[in-house]
């Protein structure tokens, strides 16, 4: 009776049931985000918002990374996200991590955010000795992150 009531008032909206939702934690290079995502998103869906939330453009290069048991895996796009061997307690924590490596990072890293993002993943691996720098490349760099340090303090004052 209620429920025929709502519906010619045109409260549909009181009587639909709510989707059901899981958290989700996404842990970037240098914060963390926490989302409420539908039973039915797929990869694509997760991955879209977390890109729109930091503004990044150029998608292509990163992914949604996991830890299962003593391995890691990469999120599909085309599945659903719980259909999935993600860690089923919540919130389900992934890693928003370049996924690709461009050949010429100067050429096809176009935005800020993208740069940023693979400057510290890069930084991260090379201080935990996941990736071999050789002295002379070790000291351009660190040049090349205190130019841009100083750049970032020019354009906030």
């Amino acid at each position: 009776m209620a429920s025929a009531l709502a519906a010619k008032m045109g409260f549909n909206f009181l009587i639909k049931k709510h989707a059901k939702y899981f958290k989700v934690k996404i842990c970037t290079m240098e914060s963390d985000m926490e989302f409420r995502c539908e039973l039915n998103w797929k990869g694509k869906d997760l991955f879209d918002l977390v890109c729109r939330t930091l503004g990044l453009r150029e998608t292509w290069f990163f992914g949604l990374r996991y830890d299962i048991k003593d391995t890691v895996a990469w999120l599909k796009m085309e599945k659903k996200v719980l259909d999935q061997e993600v860690p089923k307690e919540e919130p389900i924590t992934f890693h928003f991590l370049a996924k690709f490596y461009p050949e010429n990072a100067e050429e096809e890293l176009v935005q800020d955010i993208t740069q940023h993002l693979f400057f510290l993943q890069v930084k991260k691996k090379i201080l935990e000795e996941e990736i071999h720098c050789p002295p002379e490349a070790s000291v351009l760099l660190a040049s090349y992150a205190v130019h841009a340090k100083m750049k970032s303090r020019v354009f906030s004052s």
